[in-house]
């Protein structure tokens, strides 16, 4: 028999069903090396990193490219279920908003690409329309801009980025950080052009 101490000092006997049994404390973290935890073959983990990889350059992975991969036949047949668990567990859906932030469309009207138009939420397709064609007027100013950077073009190239913007059902304050830091991107070329 085993006693025990009570707060009052005196001795407390242990019930002999628990005198032999470790005491259990529970905690939420798990070792590193817990049993519990499922372990994957590590060629497994490998086939599912190729097989992910494979399927993001095309369609599908098939065999054959796994077998290029460098894996044997036996070796598919034997860990494709534990890869396709593995991918399955660790897959990620990515989900962008579809409309673009005030800090991308100061990047699009940066790189100014006739192609990228900044898209924002709550347009209807002829105010699309009508924004798209303002934006390409503005690719065309902003690409004379960097031909021949002198101040005129620089004005009429905000001009028609503020035309641009005016389509867009984007806040006051948002349209100018937009016309602000291609204000400054001008300037800064200005400053570098051959005098």
């Amino acid at each position: 028999m085993f006693a025990a101490t009570n707060p009052s000092g005196d001795a407390s006997r242990i019930p002999d069903s628990l005198a032999d049994r470790p005491a259990k404390r529970f905690t939420a973290a798990r070792r590193a090396d817990d049993p519990e935890l499922r372990r994957f073959h590590p060629r497994a983990v490998e086939l599912a990193d190729a097989l992910r990889e494979a399927a993001g350059c095309g369609d599908c992975a098939t065999e054959k490219d796994m077998v290029m991969a460098g894996f044997s036949v036996a070796e598919i047949v034997e860990h494709a279920a534990e890869a396709k668990q593995i991918i399955a567990e660790t897959f990620v859906k990515q989900v962008a908003p579809s409309f673009d932030r005030v800090p991308e469309i100061i990047q699009k009207a940066l790189d100014a690409v006739a192609h990228q138009m900044p898209v924002t939420g709550g347009l209807t397709e002829s105010e699309t329309d009508a924004a798209a064609t303002e934006w390409r007027r503005y690719c065309v100013a902003r690409s004379a801009f960097k031909l021949d950077p002198w101040w005129s073009q620089s004005e009429r190239t905000l001009t028609m980025l503020r035309r641009f913007l005016a389509k867009l059902p984007l806040l006051e304050r948002e349209a100018n950080r937009v016309i602000y830091a291609v204000g400054a991107a001008h300037k800064a070329d200005l400053a570098r052009a051959p005098k």
